[in-house]
């Protein structure tokens, strides 16, 4: 009887273990995925974040720009590499956001909506290997926080699908190279815009302008095409000797330039460069050195252009 009886209860475990097993397929569905928004961070691998890699890592498809899988090739093989800007960015050869001011009102139109419809096509498919329990990652240079073309990617995924991790961004890349701090010069604010957004409508000059009033530091991101332009305008409202630079191809170990100059002369010494992409603008009394704010310190304002002694801030 004591045989039979053991027989039997292996012969019940086992139909429970199968049960149990069938059972648990069916109620615990694997986890659903993830889309990550990952900066990468100037240049290649060696300024990217160790949380970047890591996602890098367990990611089950990678989405970038050519240019940027060169750089982190030694980290993608074996992985699954795709370019969503290919067809989602680019129309007849040239960035089709940039076409738009130039294109009569019913051919803008029809062009945004057909954009619009392939990105939405786009995320769909996203959706879908998310709800697979994929993880989607997007790698994006610098830091994806500031003017990123990859929020315009994410529209339609909820924010609770969505992990966004930041990466060293170009500005710190450029002050790490011109060995400055951005709030230096006794800095009362920072501003950061881009070159499309520099001039205003349709007070053109309203930023150049405005920025000359109070002592600040100016950031311009994708403004090297208008630079000349820019520097034309900054330089009506502001004094010859107000220190501009502009690094090209910041963190890059071999490609890593900086221009300095002022008001006076800063057009003249970029005239030679032939990069248009890579590099950002930089105007304020930052430039001229590390000081510390005097406001900090307690101390008087300096008069108008009053230099700081040795050793003082």
């Amino acid at each position: 009887m004591m045989i039979k009886e053991k027989l039997l209860l292996m012969f019940l475990t086992g139909c429970l273990c199968l049960a149990w097993g069938t059972i648990s397929g069916v109620a615990a569905p694997s986890a659903p995925g993830k889309f990550y928004l990952v900066g990468t961070g100037p240049a290649g691998p060696e300024h990217a974040t160790l949380k970047a890699m890591d996602t890098i890592n367990k990611a089950d498809l990678i989405l970038c720009h050519p240019e940027l899988q060169k750089l982190f090739q030694s980290c993608l093989n074996g992985k699954k590499v795709e370019d969503p800007w290919k067809e989602l960015w680019w129309h007849q050869g040239k960035m089709w956001i940039m076409l738009l001011p130039n294109l009569p009102l019913e051919e803008r139109r029809a062009l945004v909506e057909e954009k619009m419809r392939q990105r939405d096509k786009f995320v769909q498919r996203v959706k879908g290997l998310l709800d697979q329990g994929q993880k989607v990652v997007l790698l994006d240079g610098g830091d994806p926080t500031v003017y990123s073309r990859a929020y315009w990617l994410m529209e339609g995924l909820n924010d609770d699908r969505v992990e966004i991790i930041p990466g060293v961004g170009a500005l710190s890349a450029c002050m790490a190279a011109l060995k400055r701090p951005s709030t230096g010069g006794e800095a009362r604010f920072m501003s950061q815009t881009a070159g499309y957004c520099f001039f205003g409508k349709p007070d053109r000059d309203d930023l150049a302008r405005d920025f000359a009033r109070i002592s600040g530091t100016l950031v311009v991101y994708s403004g090297l095409k208008e630079a000349n332009d820019i520097f034309t305008t900054l330089k009506k409202y502001n004094p010859e000797d107000l220190p501009a630079a502009v690094v090209y191809f910041a963190g890059f170990p071999d490609k890593e330039k900086i221009v300095k100059g002022t008001m006076k002369n800063i057009r003249e010494k970029i005239a030679a460069q032939k990069e248009e992409f890579m590099g950002l603008i930089i105007v304020g009394r930052c430039l001229d050195g590390a000081r510390f704010p005097r406001s900090v310190l307690n101390l008087p304002e300096r008069s108008s252009g009053e230099k700081p002694s040795k050793g003082q801030p």
